[in-house]
């Protein structure tokens, strides 16, 4: 075959499916495209997934299994911080909305998340991707009854601790799951909608406080917090129900499992076809029969150049996705209403309400588009868009939000900007935030490695947590540079160092991993021609030999 002819897309945009005219005689027209994976854009061409067939549809229900842990986690974050601004609430466990005690109690979720790391990755590895968001739902629902029905500070932050170990487990195996069993051409859409589901977890969570706020007794905060166990027990009941993981089966030298369930649900008719066969032909090329590690084990995540490439590109994306300021809309946006000048707690939480909402729409806009941006490009704009939200943020409450402030304009245009902060945020890291750590890990470290993601996301989360109410307690809207800084700097790395993983398997990754600079390798693509069968041939512009 010729050699590639490279382009980078530094130079010169294109899409997958952006193409020109060309014409290897008058009368067999082809097209000309760039591309980044020339054999997957073969078999894409030779497959043509029907999206309203029957199995499409029953992939569908399947994943969403999967999606209701992502909505999990998106009751906490927002409940909590509803929570916290009702006197219900305060007065019962003697709490302030910001200060020391606070911070424990929103840290107390995070160490459990921490804890749980370390036996989500051997989980999932060794009882499948199912038997992980079993395990987790498990903990879940303990941890859900225990800080409903809690009548002490202690049995409060226990549910609370168990709530996010079991959190840890279930989105360390759901994400990998996902994505492993997504179709290749669907893989970005399917895994961005994941951490979406967010905000189906953040919307009735919000939503139900703006009603219960009024009641005056313990179940304004209480029947919340029950409103958790809607998910887990759905996820328990069905997941044994779905197919496992097609690669988790390869892994364990189950070949005509994973082929059977390749066929059920990455076809329109149940006979195999040309992505099917390249899937089974990389998984069998590139995932190893898996040979038992001591469940404390991580050194294969860093044991060459290759895979300490993977593990600084998941470490950005932990890093930079929770130090952008979200955290700061997640567990704190009714002090931030505050910095703006809004004082009337069922206000607060009306506008919590609203982020929410408006965040979602960030989210699914994003997830739906994902296949068609790809992610560097995302993170690198988003930062810096990020950075100059946040700045606004703080520009206008030093302004306008001040106790004695009547410029009503000037302080709902605070309030404005820390809404499109949140759908900012939600458009650049909530769909990414589990795709790409899973998307970037090998099969063999993929388990352990999503672990490590929600270990290193919950270390940057103490930040979020315990140093975020001292330092908005202290500091107020200066605070917030703090995190236009880090989106900055953020913004800076991912151009450098960020791997492009849109257009091309899971497995071919590896060779771009495997790269002298991965960062700049993921953005080549290859001039194809098209041709009317179906067929790609690699265009040889210098007409050099291989």
């Amino acid at each position: 075959m010729a050699s590639p002819h490279y382009e980078s897309d530094e130079k010169k945009s294109f899409d997958d499916s952006d193409v020109k005219s060309a014409s290897t005689n008058a009368q067999t027209p082809a097209t000309i495209a760039q591309v980044y994976d020339p054999a997957l854009q073969e078999a894409m061409l030779k497959t043509k997934l029907n999206g309203f067939s029957r199995r499409s549809f029953m992939l569908y229900f399947i994943v969403m299994v999967g999606f209701l842990n992502a909505v999990s986690s998106g009751f906490d974050g927002s409940l909590m911080s509803g929570i916290n601004a009702m006197p219900q609430y305060l007065d019962f466990f003697g709490y302030a909305t910001t200060g020391k005690a606070t911070g424990i109690v929103f840290m107390i979720y995070t160490t459990g998340n921490c804890v749980g790391a370390f036996f989500a990755g051997p989980a999932t590895e060794r009882w499948g991707r199912r038997g992980g968001m079993f395990i987790g739902g498990l903990f879940i629902l303990i941890g859900s009854a225990v800080s409903t029905s809690a009548q002490t500070r202690g049995a409060f932050l226990g549910g609370r601790f168990v709530l996010g170990f079991g959190i840890a487990i279930s989105t360390t195996a759901a994400p990998t799951w996902v994505t492993e069993i997504a179709p290749p051409q669907w893989r970005g859409r399917l895994g961005a909608l994941y951490n979406s589901c967010f905000f189906i977890g953040s919307m009735p969570a919000t939503g139900a406080m703006v009603g219960t706020q009024l009641m005056n007794s313990t179940w304004a905060w209480r029947l919340p917090l029950i409103l958790q166990i809607g998910p887990p027990i759905i996820v328990m009941t069905c997941v044994w129900f779905c197919p496992e993981s097609p690669r988790w089966l390869i892994s364990r030298g189950r070949v005509e499992e994973a082929r059977q369930i390749l066929i059920d649900y990455h076809s329109n008719d149940g006979q195999s076809n040309a992505i099917i066969e390249l899937e089974m032909q990389e998984f069998q090329e590139q995932i190893a029969v898996k040979k038992e590690e001591p469940f404390w084990d991580y050194s294969a995540l860093f044991k060459s150049r290759n895979r300490r490439w993977r593990m600084l590109c998941l470490s950005l994306m932990c890093w930079n996705g929770q130090l952008a300021g979200n955290g700061l809309i997640t567990y704190f946006l009714t002090v931030m209403m505050q910095n703006a000048g809004v004082t009337s707690k069922h206000t607060q939480l009306v506008y919590n309400f609203a982020n929410s909402i408006l965040s979602a729409f960030g989210a699914f806009t994003g997830a739906a588009i994902t296949d068609k941006i790809g992610r560097r490009r995302r993170l690198y704009i988003g930062s810096f868009v990020l950075a100059c939200m946040l700045a606004m943020v703080a520009a206008l409450s030093s302004k306008y939000g001040k106790p004695d402030n009547k410029n009503v304009a000037g302080a709902n245009a605070s309030i404005a900007f820390i809404f499109v902060f949140g759908i900012v945020y939600a458009f650049t890291y909530t769909p990414l935030q589990a795709l790409y750590c899973a998307e970037v890990m090998k099969q063999d470290m993929r388990a352990k490695g999503m672990a490590v993601h929600i270990l290193v996301s919950n270390v940057a989360g103490f930040i979020n947590t315990f140093a975020n109410s001292v330092g908005l307690g202290k500091l107020g809207w200066k605070y917030y540079f703090v995190f236009v800084a880090w989106d900055l700097v953020a913004s800076v790395l991912w151009y450098f160092l960020c791997v492009e993983t849109k257009g091309r398997t899971l497995e071919e990754l590896e060779s771009i991993f495997d790269a002298p600079w991965p960062a700049r390798a993921s953005t080549m693509k290859v001039a194809v021609k098209l041709n009317n069968n179906g067929s790609v041939d690699v265009v040889d512009d210098d007409k050099a030999k291989a």
